[in-house]
């Protein structure tokens, strides 16, 4: 795997993280089992349906963002440890990444709900990037992407 590869994975995993915080744990998917997936696929699904919900804090204030960095980062070097490249500059760089996707979901749902569209409609959108990018960020990484070291 090239670097820059892996460092595009990274960034896509980081902007897909900004716009969901939990899917920071998808390089962990490969490797986790039947319940392993089901209580992660539960806890994205928690959070998409839990964005709808009005009065949730925005997701570029403070504390949310820096989780999402966190999570980013972690998912980062979990995914660099899967293709077997850095997994500090992974990880930095996905970190770096969150804010720009948490910022850009802002940005999405800001306009889609200015076009009289149902809001809901707009979120169910943004999910379904987010979940693409983290499924480009984690694609070919096998069952073994998380015992490399």
């Amino acid at each position: 795997m090239g670097a820059s590869s892996a460092m595009a994975r990274a960034t896509a995993l980081g902007l897909a993280t900004g716009a969901r915080s939990t899917l920071g744990s998808a390089p962990l998917w490969p490797v986790s089992g039947k319940v392993g997936r089901t209580l992660l696929a539960a806890s994205v699904l928690g959070e998409a349906t839990g964005d709808k919900v009005p009065g949730i804090p925005s997701r570029t204030a403070g504390p949310s963002l820096a989780a999402r960095a966190l999570s980013a980062g972690t998912g980062g070097a979990l995914l660099a440890r899967g293709l077997g490249t850095s997994t500090v500059l992974s990880a930095l760089v996905a970190a770096a990444a969150s804010p720009v996707g948490a910022a850009a979901g802002v940005g999405w749902r800001r306009y889609w709900n200015g076009t009289g569209r149902p809001t809901w409609l707009g979120g169910v959108i943004e999910d379904a990037c987010a979940l693409a990018l983290a499924r480009t960020a984690c694609r070919g990484l096998g069952t073994d992407a998380s015992a490399r070291g």
